[in-house]
């Protein structure tokens, strides 16, 4: 629901390839940080794991709160050459949700740019494919490619592309000699690559046009929302200035947030003395009339 009033659409190809059970091995590009997660797990049948950077790791209180998520961190040069190490107890981790039918999502670029383009890959998602099959696993792997009509703003439009799922024994076996497992890593990013290029497609325009009839009811549920939405929003811009994490944060503060705030508000109403039925179909209006908000840039 959350998703429905943040973005005006999110457009899935092929669908169906995410409601197969695992062993799965999703590989995605990743142009809009944790919001990728988001929208790719919330279009899942079935729950998934997460492979994520891992300097969010760092505080203990995250560290917890991301792996009660299902998140495992991986840590690249950038943030140490001290925590590299740290890596095959996560490749540890993605093999065995795999071995027990899980579906894994890894974002195979590596890093996030806030841009469409597909960017080159890193190698993790071999070699953790490479580890499931030397140990008798063979997951399936789904490439994915997901694109914005914009990384600032609210109200946004996503394609999301899923191909054909292909199992992992077509690029690597389990008795593999030593200097074979590069070539069959390089193999398998280049048949990625081939396919999310197949896949990429340019998300619409920003340009929409509202239709008249709905221009007070739109009029209505701004104004309802704005002291809430402008104070996030001004908040979150100032916090993750200068980096990737503007649409995730603003999402996920907007998520916990709002529930609130309509509490908030019943108490406030209920306080002030209008009858109760009132009460509660202003409080229902609130989220419909964002629905409606966003749903009329289509």
């Amino acid at each position: 629901m959350a998703l429905k009033i943040f973005c005006v659409s999110i457009r899935v190809h092929n669908k169906k390839a995410l409601r197969q059970k695992g062993p799965l091995l999703i590989v995605a590009n990743h142009p809009d940080s944790f919001f990728d997660a988001l929208v790719i797990a919330a279009n899942c049948t079935h729950p998934v794991s997460f492979l994520a950077r891992g300097d969010v790791f760092t505080k203990p209180w995250h560290n917890f709160l991301l792996r009660s998520l299902n998140m495992m961190p991986v840590y690249r040069q950038r943030e140490g050459k001290e925590h590299l190490y740290k890596n095959q107890n996560s490749f540890d981790a993605s093999v065995e949700v795999l071995k027990n039918g899980g579906i894994l999502l890894i974002f195979i670029e590596g890093t996030c740019l806030n841009k469409n383009e597909i960017q080159p890959f890193k190698k993790g998602a071999a070699r953790i494919l490479q580890q499931a099959v030397a140990q008798g696993v063979s997951p399936s792997v789904l490439p994915a490619v997901i694109t914005y009509n914009g990384f600032k703003h609210f109200g946004k439009k996503i394609f999301l592309m899923l191909g054909s799922a292909v199992p992992a024994t077509t690029f690597f076996t389990s008795n593999t000699v030593q200097q074979n497992e590069a070539s069959q890593r390089n193999n398998f990013n280049n048949h990625v690559m081939e396919q999310m290029t197949s896949l990429f497609k340019e998300p619409p325009s920003k340009k929409y046009k509202r239709p008249l009839y709905l221009f007070p009811i739109i009029g209505i549920a701004w104004l309802w929302h704005a002291p809430l939405y402008i104070s996030i929003k001004t908040f979150v811009a100032h916090k993750t200035k200068g980096t990737v994490f503007y649409d995730s944060v603003l999402f996920a503060v907007l998520l916990f947030a709002y529930p609130l705030y309509l509490i908030l508000l019943f108490m406030l109403l209920q306080a002030t003395g209008p009858p109760i039925w009132l009460n509660v179909i202003v409080v229902i209006a609130h989220p419909l009339l964002a629905i409606i908000y966003t749903q009329s840039k289509k």
